[in-house]
């Protein structure tokens, strides 16, 4: 009997790059960090991490390499950021939780740089991890 993974698709905002994430993804987390906010255009990023070997593309976002070895992909036509991969680890890949099509299907795990996150900022879970 052969177990069906479940299956995540995703993508962009004008669809020039799709995506599907196979199976349960390996972490979930809100970014409080600076520059995810500045990628973002949010109070907070987050992220849903899955295996990069479970993970087909239609299109293929372009990345810009935001510091040294991270990588921000991104939509070459619309600009939709899609992605954050660390290069010298490629065993796994964050998706940003509004790309995928169904992004109520995820439960953040974590709250990572919590010492740069925005004071004012609501929707701290006391019930999930945090960590500088």
């Amino acid at each position: 009997m052969t177990t069906k993974h479940p299956e995540h698709p995703g993508g962009c905002l004008c669809g020039a790059v799709r995506f599907v994430a196979s199976g349960e993804p390996i972490g979930s987390n809100h970014c409080h960090c600076g520059m995810c906010r500045k990628d973002s255009g949010s109070g907070v990023s987050t992220f849903v991490a899955f295996p990069t070997n479970a993970v087909t593309w239609d299109g293929k976002p372009r990345e810009y390499e935001s510091s040294p070895g991270k990588y921000r992909g991104f939509c070459p036509k619309c600009g939709s950021s899609i992605t954050w991969r660390k290069g010298d680890d490629d065993s796994f890949i964050d998706f940003r939780l509004g790309t995928f099509d169904d992004p109520s299907r995820f439960k953040t795990k974590k709250h990572l740089w919590m010492r740069t996150a925005l004071p004012s900022f609501a929707g701290i879970d006391p019930e999930i991890e945090h960590f500088d």
